[in-house]
């Protein structure tokens, strides 16, 4: 007859403290994950810069699906390509800007100038509605004295 606590017990005991240990070490490495080193950040904005350096045309498509999708498609192919070329220009000045200043954190933390923070990401969900319009002021009916 066996003790409960012989081998089985204790294999159990170990795969408990296994995979205590783990999920432990998956929550540290998450959290390292989020605090990212001095010269991780450089590097991410040094790759972002040029990224968007190189695909800040891919703009002119992006801008012309989403007002064509918010205001509809004549808008979209009308007003589509300005906002396009207005982005364009924003995210490519914005790569340059990242390239150049790549070991210097400014914007602070080195965060991105722009966001999105590439184009093929999608809007910020800010950016995607449209402002809410103000109540109109309810009209006062004239009293009869």
């Amino acid at each position: 007859m066996m003790h409960p606590m012989s081998i089985d017990g204790g294999r159990n005991i170990l795969l408990l403290v296994c995979a205590v240990l783990c999920l432990s070490l998956a929550s540290a490495a998450v959290a390292q994950a989020e605090e990212a080193s001095v010269p991780v950040q450089i590097g991410t904005k040094l790759m972002r810069g040029v990224t968007n350096l190189v695909t800040g045309a891919g703009e002119f498509p992006k801008q012309i699906y989403l007002i064509g999708q918010k205001e509809g498609w004549v808008q979209g192919v009308f007003r589509g390509p300005l906002e396009g070329l207005g982005m364009f220009i924003a995210r490519t000045v914005a790569g340059a800007y990242e390239v150049l200043t790549f070991p210097i954190p400014l914007p602070s933390g080195y965060q991105p100038m722009l966001l999105p923070e590439y184009v093929w990401q999608p809007e910020p969900a800010s950016q995607l509605t449209a402002p809410a319009a103000e109540p109109a002021a309810p009209m006062l009916e004239p009293t009869n004295r």
